[in-house]
């Protein structure tokens, strides 16, 4: 009699155990019944891990890399310039980077029949912010606005012939100057990786020492046209 309850007894803890193994399994494993599953996504509290950014969700963030051509006056000397760009496209339609450019102008005489002559030179570059409307359209338009600082030195030109002919440049005088320099420019999708622009702008500097520029010789119209290569 002993033995049958002590049996009976072994079999029943054994059951139990077997019932309690079965259920943390279903509990703790992949498969759940349809009621238990409804019963946890009504409980379980939900949580929203992803960063805010300043673009929103959604939006895109592209980029690209510009190369600039113009040509400007400078105290009423034609002058060429040449420049390059790198700025983050966020979506589509606002550029916001930095932009280079050098400039020089053609070689001129003070005085008619003198050997001396004189030039300009220099560059200046800073902050790109460009708003950019319609920027999906084949044809849109952009504002490219600069705003930085730069230096312009007047130079002059010796022309020697003996024993050899050769020109021997010496900086005259430098100045360094403030500027901003907004723009508009028609942009054309050749590529959805390459843009072609036509553009113009007007540039205004801090006043110049009148000692040996005029104070506003670099303020005016320049216009040219760019080439930019990226993601938009």
């Amino acid at each position: 009699m002993k033995k049958s309850t002590f049996f009976l007894l072994i079999l029943a803890i054994c059951f139990g155990y077997s019932a309690h193994s079965q259920d943390t399994l279903r509990l703790f494993g992949n498969k759940r019944t349809p009621a238990a599953s409804k019963r946890s996504e009504n409980t379980t509290p939900r949580y929203n891990s992803d960063i805010k950014t300043l673009t929103g969700p959604g939006q895109k963030v592209g980029f690209y890399v510009g190369f600039h051509s113009e040509y400007s006056q400078i105290d009423g000397h034609d002058a060429f310039g040449a420049g390059g760009s790198i700025a983050l496209v966020a979506n589509h339609s606002l550029a916001i980077g930095f932009a280079g450019k050098g400039f020089f102008s053609e070689p001129y005489s003070s005085a008619a029949g003198t050997d001396l002559k004189y030039n300009y030179s220099g560059g200046y570059g800073g902050f790109l912010i460009e708003p950019i409307l319609f920027p999906k359209s084949p044809v849109h338009v952009s504002f490219p606005i600069l705003l930085g600082a730069g230096g312009i030195a007047k130079s002059s030109w010796y022309n020697y012939n003996y024993p050899y002919e050769y020109t021997q440049i010496e900086i005259d005088d430098a100045e360094a100057f403030l500027v901003a320099e907004p723009g508009v420019e028609l942009e054309f999708n050749i590529a959805r990786w390459m843009r072609l622009g036509l553009g113009a702008s007007y540039r205004f500097t801090s006043d110049l020492d009148q000692a040996s520029f005029n104070s506003d010789i670099m303020n005016g119209f320049t216009g040219g046209f760019s080439l930019k290569f990226g993601k938009f």
